[in-house]
Order: structure tokens, then C-alpha cells, then sequence
């Protein structure tokens, strides 16, 4: 999201990630998770000994998605609340606006943005406001 400050030059872009389930796939070899999502950070914890650190990744929002039965699970509601509403205020205000998915094959770009027919993602909502 890029807004104009009132001095006239852009304000930042915003990052967000979101944190899926494992697939079948993955289910099926036993793999283990290796990330964790405390407030705005992901820590991504490669090695099982207990005395590695996990490395620290800050970004401006931090979603879960991985477990339904967390209580920081963020479903595609929580998550159109978090950004699409934002985006759709900026866009009427006259701000340029923009709202895109990057990442791995599978990695659920189409399911946030999309969602599915009962599930509906940001695209959808979006064009609902």
C-alpha cells in the first residue's frame, strides 16, 4: 500500500505473509514445521537441536494460517479485515493502491487472493465494498 505523505513523497510499501497449512504431501513425509508467527515476526527454526536460535524474519503483519484449531488462526474474513479494507479506503481517498501475491507454486497465492466458492478471498470481498 502506498500512500502520499503531506509533504508529497511516498509513504512505504507494506508486507504481509501468510503462513498455510501443510499438504498432503508434506502430512504424508512427516515434515515437521519449522516456522513460528509471534505478533509481526516469523521465526524459522531449521534444526531440531535445542540450542539453535531460530532465525528472525519482521514484517508488517504476520498471518496464521496454519492450524484451525489456533487461537491466532487468520482466516480469509480476518485477513480482507486486516488489508483489503484498508486498500479499498486508500483507493476511494484517490491514493493509488495495489494489493498483490508472490511466492512458491502452492504456496496459496490463488486461495488468499481467490478463496474459494464458501471461502471467499480479498478479490472477491473487495469487489463486494
Amino acid at each position: 500500500m502506498s500512500m502520499p505523505k503531506s509533504n508529497g513523497t511516498e509513504a512505504h510499501v507494506q508486507v504481509a505473509v501468510r503462513a498455510r497449512p501443510l499438504n498432503q504431501r508434506e502430512i504424508d513425509l512427516k515434515s515437521p514445521v519449522i516456522i513460528t508467527i509471534h505478533g509481526s515476526q516469523i521465526f524459522v527454526n531449521k534444526s531440531q537441536e535445542k540450542h539453535h536460535t531460530p532465525k528472525a524474519f519482521s514484517y508488517d503483519f504476520c498471518f496464521d494460517s496454519m492450524r484451525l484449531d489456533n487461537s491466532n488462526y487468520a482466516s480469509q474474513e480476518f485477513i480482507f479485515n486486516k488489508l483489503g479494507i484498508e486498500i479499498v479506503k486508500h483507493a476511494f481517498e484517490g491514493y493509488n493502491a495495489c494489493i498483490f501475491a508472490y511466492g512458491q507454486t502452492g504456496s496459496g497465492k490463488s486461495y488468499t487472493m481467490m478463496g474459494i466458492h464458501n471461502d471467499r478471498g480479498i478479490i472477491p470481498r473487495l469487489s463486494q465494498c
